[in-house]
């Protein structure tokens, strides 16, 4: 995995694994950015939510900590390290996601990214927490 020689401090170099179990998602443009986000945060139909979000949408990302970051107990180690960094996190909510629901949303990469069904058959096998991080 490149993370572990070209940033050997980052989440992916010390909780990742492979592709697939790479520890987090992060969003990789803005256009990215507002998509997941929405996705995410906002919802297609907010009144339906049974809370508010405490997302500020304003200079900031995304970022998903995936199921197996979540069954091997370190959470906590990816959020502190988070905030180590200096990072905010100014929202966050964890979700179990259906196969079609990850389907939906990574289907950009279908047919382009090899680990496309790996990263879908994880995301969609346990709770995902989404972050949005803010400087």
């Amino acid at each position: 995995m490149a993370a572990k020689s070209e940033a050997p401090q980052s989440l992916r170099a010390l909780f990742g694994t492979d592709g697939t179990k790479n520890a987090v998602h992060g969003s990789d443009s803005l256009g990215s950015y507002k998509k997941e986000h929405d996705f995410w945060f906002a919802g297609e139909e907010p009144s339906r939510r049974p809370m508010q979000t405490t997302a500020v949408l304003d200079n900031c990302t995304l970022c998903l900590i995936k199921p197996h970051i979540q069954r091997e107990g370190n959470t906590g180690k990816v959020l502190d390290l988070i905030l180590q960094a200096g990072f905010e996190i100014s929202a966050m909510e964890m979700f179990n996601l259906s196969r079609a629901v990850v389907e939906e949303f990574f289907d950009v990469y279908k047919g382009v990214l090899p680990e496309y069904l790996p990263i879908v058959e994880n995301l969609s096998g346990g709770p995902v927490i989404a972050l949005e991080i803010r400087q």
